[in-house]
């Protein structure tokens, strides 16, 4: 049986790598819920975007994200 921490790794990892990845830009602006790979839910209200991603999937833990309105640079020097 897998661990707590490396189940919970492995489902940041998917999701992280959906989000670095995909074309998000129809969702700019908002806030959006991800299960596994799939946008599962999204809006302007973090808390209703969580709560419609919860009722849709009760027996998972999904992840939120605010996407900028923009692209956004960042410079290091």
């Amino acid at each position: 049986m897998k661990d707590k921490k490396e189940v919970f790794s492995k489902r940041i990892s998917d999701e992280f790598d959906f989000f670095v990845h995909s074309d998000l830009s129809l969702y700019r602006g908002k806030y959006i819920a991800l299960v596994g790979k799939r946008v599962v839910a999204s809006g302007d209200d973090a808390k209703k975007v969580w709560e419609e991603a919860r009722k849709r999937y009760p027996q998972k833990i999904p992840t939120l994200a605010k996407l900028p309105r923009e692209e956004a640079l960042v410079l290091f020097w």
